[in-house]
């Protein structure tokens, strides 16, 4: 039988870390992606958008540019063709030759229907990847502050070479006893000895 389930209360009494569940916050910090150079003016909104919609559910970070990049151009090309496959229809009439030179048409599914298909698998990937979809949503974590450092224990920052340097306590001497129990016997023994005499 499986041992039952701590509180987070008691990991944190104890000083241990759950290993049943995700941290709540992503040891990545924030960032804000740059824009890459081959895009076009009439792509850099979509990068915005993405970006800007990334920054909302604060999971963005700078690593994120190529893959909104490519989310872009997949965006593109499914635009531009779409918009044509509406145009031809899903079925086309094509012209075939035969072994004799002869015409012959032929009803076959537009090429660009598979142009269009392929597009929209890898945008829905992208977002699945970004966690910009319903199911991925609860998945993505969100990022650290940029400016909040990771807060370690002694025993991890020094497993990771980055112990803190030691505080050095300055030496004090300890002052020497005046007397020692042992003398203050011997003192008192002595004025009782006196008082006794007088």
């Amino acid at each position: 039988m499986a041992a039952p389930r701590k509180l987070e209360a008691i990991h944190e009494l104890h000083g241990t870390k759950p290993h049943d569940r995700a941290a709540d916050i992503s040891h990545v910090p924030a960032g804000r992606p740059r824009f890459p150079k081959d895009l076009d003016e009439s792509l850099r909104p979509i990068f915005k958008r993405k970006a800007r919609e990334l920054s909302e559910r604060r999971t963005i970070t700078a690593g994120d540019a190529d893959l909104i990049r490519l989310f872009c151009f997949a965006y593109e090309r499914h635009e531009r063709n779409a918009k044509l496959l509406r145009e031809e229809g899903e079925v086309c009439e094509y012209v075939r030759l035969d072994s004799n030179g002869q015409p012959h048409v032929q009803v076959k599914k537009n090429i660009r229907h598979d142009i269009v298909t392929n597009a929209e698998r890898q945008m829905a990937a992208i977002l699945n990847q970004l966690g910009l979809t319903p199911v991925s949503k609860d998945r993505a974590r969100p990022t650290r502050p940029a400016d909040e450092e990771v807060q370690l224990d002694p025993m991890e920052q020094f497993l990771a070479g980055k112990a803190p340097a030691p505080t050095i306590v300055p030496f004090t001497p300890m002052k020497p006893p005046s007397t020692f129990e042992g003398d203050d016997e011997t003192e008192n023994h002595a004025e009782d000895a006196a008082d006794e005499q007088a």
